[in-house]
Order: C-alpha cells, then sequence, then structure tokens
C-alpha cells in the first residue's frame, strides 16, 4: 500500500500562488505565518512544487517566501509577467496550469497546516486514492470549514466510498483543494484571460454546476484557515465588502446574539 501511495504523490504537483501589495501590512504576516507552518508539508514526495508571485509589485511574494524557511523546498518559483485584473482567477489557474502532475494540490498563500508530516500524508493519500479509483470525482476540498462561511460549501449529500468526505451542498472550493488536472478544462486559463476583468465568478463556483463531482470533508483536516485571512484577502482589503465583512465577523465575535 506504502508504493502505491508513493507513486500516487509522484502523479501529484503542489502549487501556490500570492500576491501581496506590501510587506508591512496585516495581510502579509497572515501570509507569512502561515508559510511557516509548510516545513513538514512541503518535505512530502509531490512530483514538482510550484510557487508563483501573481505579479506583486517589488516581487513582494517572492521577497516574504525568503523570509522564510521553505525557499528552498520548491522546484520552481516564477513571477507572473501577465498584467491582469485584480482578481484571484488568475494566479489560482495560472499555478494549476504550470504544474506537471495529473493530480494538482493547490493552497492559498494564507491557509496553515495544522499537523505533522504523517498526519498530512494519511489525509492526501486518502484523498488521492478516491480520486483514483473514482472516475465520478474530480475535485475535493481540504479546508476544514469554518463554520462562518456560507453554507453552500458545507457536506451535503453523503459519499457512499468514504465516511470523513460528503458532496458539497453546492459550491467546491480551492482555498485548500485536490484536483485532477482535467478539471481544468471546463473553465481554462485561456477562458479566464479572455474574460479579463469581466470574469463571470470565482473558478471555484464557474466549475460547480455538479456537485456529485466534488467532494469536501466532514471534519477537521491538516488545512485551516485564520478568519482574519478571509476579511483581508488581497484583492478586497481595502474594499468596502472587506470593511463589512471585518465588522460583521467582529460583531458577531463579541455579539454573538447579533449572528
Amino acid at each position: 500500500m506504502q508504493n502505491i501511495s508513493n507513486e500516487l504523490f509522484k502523479e501529484t504537483s503542489f502549487c501556490t500562488c500570492s500576491y501581496l501589495s506590501s510587506l508591512s501590512n496585516y495581510r502579509a504576516s497572515l501570509v507569512r505565518n502561515a508559510i511557516k507552518t509548510w516545513d513538514q508539508f512541503l518535505e512530502l514526495p509531490f512530483k514538482d512544487k510550484i510557487f508563483l508571485d501573481d505579479g506583486s509589485p517589488d516581487v513582494n511574494g517572492i521577497r516574504l517566501l525568503k523570509q522564510t524557511s521553505n525557499l528552498n523546498k520548491f522546484d520552481d518559483i516564477k513571477y507572473n509577467t501577465l498584467v491582469h485584473a485584480p482578481h484571484s482567477n488568475f494566479g489560482i489557474i495560472n499555478s494549476m496550469v504550470i504544474c506537471q502532475g495529473d493530480y494538482i494540490l493547490h493552497l492559498d498563500d494564507d491557509i496553515k497546516v495544522t499537523t505533522s508530516y504523517e498526519s498530512c500524508f494519511k489525509f492526501i493519500e486518502q484523498s488521492l486514492e478516491i480520486l483514483e479509483k473514482d472516475e465520478s470525482i474530480l475535485g475535493i476540498n481540504l479546508l476544514t470549514m469554518p463554520k462562518e462561511f456560507d453554507p453552500a460549501w458545507f457536506p451535503g449529500d453523503d459519499y457512499p466510498r468514504s465516511d470523513i468526505f460528503a458532496h458539497p451542498k453546492k459550491y467546491f472550493g480551492t482555498a485548500a483543494c485536490l484536483i485532477k488536472r482535467k478539471l481544468l478544462e471546463r473553465v481554462t486559463l485561456a477562458d479566464i484571460i479572455n474574460w479579463g476583468a469581466q470574469q463571470p465568478n470565482t473558478w471555484e463556483v464557474l466549475v460547480s454546476d455538479d456537485p456529485a463531482s466534488f467532494l469536501v470533508s466532514k471534519m477537521d483536516t491538516p488545512f485551516g484557515l485564520d478568519l482574519d485571512a478571509w476579511v483581508y484577502q488581497s484583492v478586497s482589503n481595502k474594499s468596502w465588502r472587506g470593511i463589512k465583512k471585518r465588522m460583521k465577523y467582529n460583531l458577531g465575535k463579541y455579539f454573538p446574539f447579533l449572528k
């Protein structure tokens, strides 16, 4: 079984993309703290490990990576020179396209790895075996789902082949995910580029036309999200939307009856 698992890992790429407008703002500290938790995770036997700086000014994404101990654990570090609208689709899909594996594990730059090498290996192993054996499953949301998230992303109908996964109620999530490469054919990088600033939605929503093709964990996973990272997104932390999210989060935190 270990040999089978290693073979599956050898066909699995890891990628992340990062956009940082500054190295001194609060979001930069969230990303820095998250990437510092990836030490053991990046030792997993992936086919390749890709870091894409999605056009950060002053190459801030790569500069922040250099401030951690994980710079040399990536096989390829790239800077995206494509000029594009401030939307996450471009960086996420571009980083996935660069990967060489039949399977692609993607983490947003602000996702924390919360368990050991062994626990990560076992959880990803279970996920890869599902993708390998079940042709109908195209992607798995690996994130520990915060209770504050929209229920549309949460587990819905049980998946009969595993006790720990269910189909999502509506949407697939990419913040921490494992996909089959062929999922990229549903909405391609060319589509993303052609839409430009007029993106019809986030990529994860665009591909979620059939929840039965996706899974989400029913229990805690090795991958977690600080809720501040949800508020201070790279493309919305200065917008009114981000301010409203922060206000709502704080009100709910200190005055639960207002939720």
